[in-house]
């Protein structure tokens, strides 16, 4: 009986320490991100990247969970979405949103990187589902380690502590019987973020420890990155001409 009550009292303080946030944004969906020229997965997260950095004044290791399903007994590969391209689109939108849509060099500009961004993602993704992946071999590698044996130097670097320390932590699923799903951060400075990418909206499942305040002004901060990216996008567009 003991062991329950202290069960369900580390329970009910887990659920305490924590927060939750849901952002059902109705502006937009997949119809409209398709018709831009995007995957729709690809441009949700460079919208998270975004949010993300412009809450925390600089981007967080990000880890989305990528399918290997053509494997027989195929789990998960991780898909980084801190890269050179993603890392230049986010310092091209700045920390906060600018008011230079109307300026076409500057916003032409910016649409560019987020495509570059977006195919940089798709690449990774893709190159992950097949296997081709660095964060499964690695952790591979380090479980060869034998107790007593010393590790290669590589698993104690700082940056690669860092680049495994995953503050942003991500999975995808759309379904029609699912309306919203999520989960917890993975580490006590991070978030959680469980999305959809529905026809015509997105829904994200925020999750971070109570202490930090953080999922109300992520939710936000998402909202404002989608409207933003989809304000440059639409007047970037030709226009159409009237004869």
């Amino acid at each position: 009986i003991s062991f329950l009550r202290a069960a369900k009292s580390d329970f009910y303080k887990l659920i305490g320490d924590h927060e939750l946030n849901v952002q059902s944004f109705q502006g937009y969906g997949s119809n409209y991100i398709k018709k831009a020229g995007f995957s729709p997965d690809a441009y949700v997260q460079m919208a998270i990247q975004l949010a993300t950095a412009r809450l925390w004044g600089k981007q967080g290791g990000t880890y989305e969970a990528t399918q290997m399903r053509p494997f027989l007994h195929g789990r998960t590969e991780t898909t980084r979405s801190v890269s050179p391209a993603s890392a230049a689109f986010v310092k091209a939108m700045g920390p906060r949103p600018r008011q230079d849509a109307k300026n076409g060099e500057t916003r032409t500009e910016k649409v560019a990187l987020l495509h570059e961004a977006v195919a940089s993602h798709v690449k990774y993704i893709g190159e992950a589902a097949k296997g081709n992946g660095i964060d499964r071999h690695l952790l591979g590698l380090s479980m060869e380690v034998a107790d007593g044996e010393d590790a290669p130097a590589l698993f104690a670097h700082p940056l690669y502590v860092r680049s495994k320390t995953w503050r942003v932590s991500t999975s995808h699923l759309t379904h029609p019987n699912f309306d919203n799903w999520g989960f917890g951060e993975v580490v006590p400075d991070g978030v959680g973020i469980g999305y959809a990418v529905k026809a015509d909206s997105c829904v994200f499942n925020i999750t971070a420890r109570k202490e930090h305040d953080w999922t109300g002004r992520l939710s936000h901060l998402l909202e404002e990155a989608l409207l933003e990216m989809q304000t440059m996008i639409d007047m970037d567009k030709p226009t159409a001409s009237k004869l």
